[in-house]
């Protein structure tokens, strides 16, 4: 049986889901940069891991030059680490001002 239980205006502040989401925000706006700004050979790094699996794609089917006509290139992999850094950081922005709030 489910029973829903009302709760008051009062019952406190929702910190602790705030606070994931600040962790979760963090942790985009890292990622997104790595592949925004290509620390560490983070773009290099998704195009080979890319290549590889059409490559493998291409040897099942019977088509070898499925990864030659590849046209995603690095420029893709950085806008959406670009995208990725922004959301992130718009979204860390909101948890932070309102667990200030609360």
């Amino acid at each position: 049986m489910l029973t829903i239980f009302a709760a008051s205006a009062d019952a406190g502040s929702p910190t602790g889901p705030l606070i994931f989401l600040g962790a979760m925000g963090a942790v985009g706006l890292i990622m997104g940069a790595r592949w925004a700004f290509n620390l560490g050979g983070a773009v290099d790094s998704a195009m080979q891991r890319r290549r590889a699996v059409l490559e493998l794609k291409g040897q099942r089917s019977g088509d070898l030059g499925m990864a030659s006509n590849d046209s995603i290139g690095p420029s893709f992999f950085r806008i959406i680490g670009g995208v990725v850094a922004v959301g992130s950081l718009v979204l860390l922005a909101l948890s932070s001002i309102l667990i200030a709030g609360a």
